[in-house]
């Protein structure tokens, strides 16, 4: 059997593309990559938002009970919303180039990618303030019981 016999029998194989006149086709790749990265930074901001919610949601149970069991939740929420803080907060580039006597330079660039991401941690840790020194005095008391068992 040859190729073409067997191309010829599927109908619509030989016919164009025909492609959906609503829909646009991005020509450039950075396109591509501004939208990726504007999705990226809205999941970021939305995860954070909803950590916000729980520390205060989980400060409030602490204030009312404290409870170890609460005490451990309250503490992953507020180092998990601190790393992803940080983590998404500042951007690391680096820049090589010959300056004018063609000497080769480097500069290491440090951007501040989302103020409003630091803001919005200041704003948490500023509310959750009381918990957080609460939480420093547990950590200090375990320590202190640990070396003395040690």
């Amino acid at each position: 059997m040859k190729i073409n016999q067997g191309l010829n029998e599927l109908p619509g194989l030989r016919e164009p593309l025909q492609r959906d006149p609503g829909k646009k086709v991005l020509g450039k790749s950075g396109d591509f990559h501004s939208n990726l990265m504007h999705a990226e930074e809205d999941g970021h901001n939305a995860r954070l938002k909803d950590l916000a919610k729980s520390i205060e949601a989980q400060g409030e149970k602490l204030a009312e009970k404290l409870d170890i069991a609460e005490l451990r939740v309250y503490k992953r929420l507020i180092s998990e919303f601190l790393s992803l803080a940080l983590r998404n907060s500042h951007k690391f580039t680096k820049e090589n180039f010959l300056d004018r006597r063609g000497r080769h330079r480097a500069y290491a660039i440090i951007k501040k990618i989302n103020s409003e991401l630091d803001e919005l941690t200041s704003e948490i840790l500023a509310n959750e303030k009381n918990n957080v020194k609460i939480l420093e005095k547990i950590d200090g008391l375990k320590g202190l019981i640990f070396d003395l068992i040690l």
